[in-house]
């Protein structure tokens, strides 16, 4: 073995690497995966862009060619132990195309996106990624992706864009796949193992001082929430938003507030009349917070923070439910969040205690989930040239049994491309609110409650 190999390998087995270029995946990837495997279920990204034409074959195996050479070319490995910590390994292989040769009318684009959603996507065997192109009616196109969220998140799924859409070839050192019980693997993980034990004991401790307070969240029902695969998945509504910028930042600066507080207190408004609301008439608003850093290599590079909201309060006035989000955000840097202390238990958590807790960790009060994305680049725009429009949604196979179990959902994801931002709302409610015609008035009405226009699609 040459010193650089037995240096690697030293680096590997002690952890004497940076955190943000580690191998070893972080406790909210293998979470992320423990669920996707628990449950049957898990996660997507998907990107629509909308062109006025067709699409040139060869840019778009091109564009897909490319973003193998980012954060999106690899898969996860699993450790040999079954309480080991699994890694990132490189996939040069590019996600497959499909190639839908009817046009199809643009209102049935909702439904042709649910079906993507039973084609295979799979963050360890591949692929983690996948395209399609569907020709519309008139002459149009429409470019589809699909991401496992296990593999990125939406800030990691848009630089892997910009990157291959500017042509940057990024080295993340991935690793080629190996022989998972080979004598180096099973030594570098039980050395890993060794070296994060003292997380696991601080993760036991803080486990048992909040015992009392999961318990009461975690719901006897959720023990059977492994899926049924013979029954059918639900097309759970997706409304699309488009708003001017501008336009909306005139709104805040009347209001005083800033932007990201306009569009939770629209999320507020919008889960009123969708009726999330707790027992004392407030939003429990859960807002990702990204802590992604120059070279990060994490899958989710997420935190969270939760927020408390009067829907009727903040219509008019939303400053105290701006000055909410700050304190807590200084509370998530001054004292970290609930989740983080107990992550280290995550390898030693076996499947069926996974499904059992699924509810916990969603919590049983009727959650309203709002990602504030932020500003994209400019480049996410434009994967095989300029788009006339992008949509963004994150997608998850649930059944009816699901849905019901869980009290419905309601997610807005938020994003802006130069002059134009952009929200996507998904919604369900068993017996209100089951599909798009539903949705959409209670959307358009949230909207006209914050002073906001935007054009649905």
């Amino acid at each position: 073995m040459s010193h650089s190999s037995a240096n690697k390998l030293y680096r590997r087995c002690s952890g004497a690497t940076d955190p943000g270029a580690d191998d070893v995946l972080c406790y909210m990837d293998q979470g992320s995966f423990v669920g996707l495997r628990a449950l049957g279920r898990g996660p997507a990204l998907h990107l629509t862009w909308l062109y006025p034409h067709a699409l040139d074959e060869a840019a778009v195996r091109e564009f897909n060619e490319r973003l193998t050479r980012g954060l999106l070319g690899r898969l996860l490995q699993r450790s040999p132990l079954p309480w080991g910590r699994h890694r990132w390994v490189a996939n040069p292989v590019p996600g497959p195309v499909t190639w839908f040769r009817d046009p199809l009318p643009d209102e049935r684009l909702p439904h042709l996106r649910r079906e993507l959603l039973d084609l295979p996507l799979d963050p360890e065997h591949g692929p983690g990624w996948r395209l399609a192109v569907q020709p519309l009616e008139g002459g149009g196109c429409a470019l589809m992706m699909l991401v496992s969220h296990t593999i990125a998140d939406t800030q990691a799924t848009s630089q892997a864009i910009a990157d291959a859409v500017a042509g940057r070839c990024l080295d993340h050192g991935f690793p080629a796949p190996s022989w998972r019980w080979s004598p180096v693997m099973l030594a570098c993980d039980s050395v890993e193992s060794l070296r994060t034990l003292p997380d696991v004991s601080r993760a036991l401790v803080a486990l048992l001082r909040g015992a009392h307070k999961r318990r009461a969240g975690v719901s006897r029902s959720s023990a059977r929430s492994s899926r049924n695969r013979l029954e059918p998945a639900v097309d759970v509504p997706l409304v699309w938003v488009v708003m001017d910028a501008a336009a909306s930042k005139r709104r805040t600066s009347d209001l005083g507030v800033a932007s990201n507080t306009l569009i939770m207190a629209f999320t507020a408004r919008l889960a009123l009349r969708m009726g999330r609301v707790d027992a004392s008439g407030r939003v429990k608003l859960v807002l990702p917070v990204s802590d992604r850093r120059s070279s990060d290599r994490r899958g989710n590079a997420l935190r969270s923070i939760t927020v408390m909201v009067d829907p009727d309060a903040c219509r008019n006035d939303p400053r105290a439910l701006q000055r909410d989000m700050k304190a807590a955000l200084a509370s998530l840097i001054r004292h970290g969040d609930d989740l983080s202390p107990v992550l280290p238990l995550i390898p030693y958590v076996p499947l069926w205690l996974a499904r059992h807790l699924e509810r916990a960790a969603l919590g049983a009060d009727l959650p309203v989930g709002c990602s504030l994305a932020g500003e994209l680049p400019l480049d996410v725009h434009r994967p095989c040239g300029e788009a006339s429009l992008l949509q963004i949604a994150p997608l998850e196979r649930y059944t009816a049994a699901e849905l019901e179990r869980l009290g419905g959902l309601l997610f807005i994801l938020c994003h802006r491309v130069g002059e134009r931002l952009f929200a996507t709302v998904s919604g369900y409610a068993k017996d209100r609110v089951t599909t798009r015609a539903e949705l959409a008035p209670i959307v358009r009405d949230a909207l006209a409650d914050m002073g906001l226009c935007g054009a649905l699609s």
